[in-house]
């Protein structure tokens, strides 16, 4: 089981590399998301057999309606759903019910967590190599004429949400291992604080370069969350810093944000703000109210891109939502949003029963996925990502051993679990 879990997790952030190879008609890093749920079912089954033990709650209730709800607007829609679209947007969630039935430990769930941060050393040094070079252009901005850049990867959002990611997955691990006394503090063990702090360099430096803007708000919004909660004195200190960098790079910052500027003073039509997302929101909810009952409760379809006998002039088409709760709605319906928003309330209140560092931390990361999520393709229509966010999100949901400090005792014994 450990091996198949470390294979996992390794593998997962490298595979984010396309490069180009068909597998069974599929793509590279498609063929791995299927061998990766195989390797996870395998860990899975074994796990349940050996411990006769199974660890379930109301997240996991609302994650099987879901995708019992995907499956069933699948063959509702048979002629217009995708199958592969299906499994997109299944098996992330799946993802959260194994690593929590599989992991028992949290000296366990932290060397898993190192394996998935030592996988990202090749894409992250490769894509700083080649975006230091000039090299992993994506492309040239006609209105800005500024470089974006993809480095290894098959776009800069793939990049940037990739870099974003392991960032806060860093942050993450440290925090983990500091509640365990029986695991050293990442500052006592000085060859893997030097790689972190050489990796994180690297991973914000592309991810400056990708300039997904969804990515760096969702960076900024973690940050600054967490340092709320846990330490004022160094936000105060990073916001006079930030607040330095912005004036001196004002010019950068608005050529980077320019059309979000623009529409905020007026200058532009408001519906122009973040790349026109509001125009495509508002086409899709137009689209989406003018389906039937039936439609507004099942949606069009996964992976459809027409309506039901849409009436609209040229109209008919439902375009790349640009937010994924939207998507969710457009392809799942109603109800599937309604199933969808409840996972998500189950997974708060299961993080607020956390203590210390590692609630905040969990609450950070979560408050900045969502956001992602509700302003770009993130980590739904993104299955990859949504994957691996989905096996460390488990975390809050393990049956952790607490640990208390006796006088007499060096060893930490168990006292509770969740």
């Amino acid at each position: 089981m450990t091996f198949l879990l470390s294979l996992f997790f390794f593998l997962r952030p490298i595979m984010f590399i396309d490069i180009g190879w068909l597998i069974f008609g599929l793509n590279i890093t498609e063929f791995f998301a299927v061998f990766a749920t195989f390797i996870l079912i395998g860990a899975f089954i074994l796990r349940v057999v050996v411990s006769k033990k199974l660890n379930i709650s109301v997240v996991d209730f609302f994650i099987m309606f879901f995708i019992i709800w995907c499956f069933f607007i699948f063959v509702l829609y048979i002629d217009k759903s995708n199958i592969k679209d299906v499994a997109k947007f299944t098996i992330p969630f799946f993802t959260y019910i194994v690593m929590k039935n599989v992991i028992t430990q949290r000296k366990q769930y932290t060397r898993l967590l190192l394996l998935m941060i030592y996988g990202f050393f090749i894409p992250v040094c490769a894509s700083a190599v080649l975006i230091s070079q000039g090299m992993g252009l994506d492309k040239v901005l006609y209105w800005t004429g500024l470089h974006r850049y993809q480095g290894v990867y098959v776009n800069p959002h793939n990049l940037g949400h990739c870099m974003a990611f392991l960032l806060m997955l860093m942050v993450i691990y440290t925090i983990v291992c500091s509640m365990d006394p029986t695991i050293k503090h990442l500052r006592q063990r000085k060859a893997l604080f030097l790689f972190f702090i050489v990796l994180g360099t690297l991973a914000l430096y592309c991810l400056y370069k990708s300039y997904v803007r969804t990515s760096l708000i969702g960076m900024f919004i973690f940050v600054y969350y967490y340092l709320f909660k846990r330490n004022k004195r160094m936000l105060i200190i990073l916001t006079g810093i930030l607040g330095i960098l912005g004036m001196i790079f004002a010019a950068v910052l608005y050529t980077i944000f320019f059309d979000m500027v623009d529409s905020a003073k007026g200058r532009d039509k408001a519906e122009n703000f973040g790349s026109g997302r509001p125009y495509i929101w508002k086409h899709n909810l137009n689209e989406f109210s003018k389906l039937p009952l039936d439609g507004m409760l099942a949606g069009v379809g996964v992976g459809n891109r027409k309506t039901h006998e849409s009436k609209s002039v040229g109209g008919g088409d439902v375009w790349n939502s640009h937010n994924d709760f939207l998507e969710v709605m457009m392809q799942t319906g109603i109800v599937g949003l309604i199933i969808y928003l409840g996972m998500q309330l189950c997974i708060f209140r299961k993080i607020r029963q956390l203590e210390g560092k590692e609630k905040y931390v969990f609450l950070a990361l979560f408050l900045a996925v969502n956001f992602m999520n509700f302003v770009s393709n993130s980590y739904i229509t993104r299955f990859g990502l949504g994957q691996i966010y989905y096996a460390v999100l488990a975390y809050i949901e393990l049956p952790i051993y607490d640990y208390t400090k006796d006088s007499d005792k060096s060893e930490a014994q168990e006292f509770n679990d969740y």
